[in-house]
Formats: C-alpha cells, sequence, structure tokens
C-alpha cells in the first residue's frame, strides 16, 4: 500500500509540475528560478519514468502465467488492430509517409502502455500474485 501511495504522490508531482511547466513556457516568463525549476522538472521527469518502468517490470514478472499470456494477447490484438487503422489512414490520406514506424512500431507502443498501465498499482492482496 505504500508503494502505492508513493507511485500517487509522484503522479501528482509530475502533473502540477506540468501545469506550471507549461505556464512558465506559454507565458515565455523569463526568470532564472523558473529556468532552474524547468531543468530539475525535466531531471524529474526522466527519473519519474525510469522508477515507473522498473515497478512495472517488477510487477509483471510477479504475475501469474495465465494473466500474462492475457496480457500478451491482448498487446498483439491491439497492435494488430491499431496497425490495420494506421495503414489505412495513411494509405488514404498520405501513401509517402507509410513507413515501419508508423505502420508497427508506434502501435506496439501505445498497446504496452494501455495494456501494462494498471501493474504500478496493483496491490499484494489482489488475486494477481
Amino acid at each position: 500500500m505504500k508503494k502505492n501511495i508513493f507511485t500517487s504522490i509522484l503522479y501528482i508531482l509530475a502533473f502540477v509540475g506540468m501545469i506550471i511547466t507549461l505556464f512558465v513556457v506559454y507565458k515565455d516568463i523569463d526568470n532564472l528560478f523558473l529556468a532552474k525549476f524547468v531543468f530539475s522538472y525535466l531531471i524529474f521527469l526522466v527519473l519519474f519514468l525510469i522508477y515507473i518502468v522498473t515497478v512495472s517490470i517488477i510487477n509483471l514478472r510477479k504475475l501469474n502465467k495465465m494473466d500474462k499470456r492475457k496480457r500478451f494477447f491482448k498487446i498483439i490484438i491491439i497492435t494488430i488492430l491499431i496497425s490495420c487503422c494506421n495503414y489505412i489512414f495513411y494509405y488514404l490520406r498520405e501513401p509517402s509517409k507509410i513507413s515501419f514506424y508508423n505502420i508497427v512500431i508506434s502501435p506496439f507502443v501505445i498497446s504496452l502502455i494501455f495494456i501494462l498501465s494498471d501493474l504500478r498499482f496493483l496491490a499484494k492482496n489482489k488475486k494477481y500474485y
């Protein structure tokens, strides 16, 4: 439970920092303190991303075999669906922009994030362990 509270606090800090940073950048405020804040926020985001990936991998390893298999098939199905939609969109709109990255890599990353996003918040008393 403590890890969930810590993760929730980090998400809140990231959201508040994003709002402040967007305000500073949008208003084009030139201040040394705010420049240091924005730079510190970027460092925080990198460390936060490393934390999220680490916690997700640790929780993924703790899942039972059946749940891992279900998630794997969901990732494959969603990747195929998004790839087909992307291919049709690019084929109809801009055939010259069809690339491996647009058709396969982006949908795969989107499906990974979508399916594995709840792993950060799994508690030990859930049925997954």
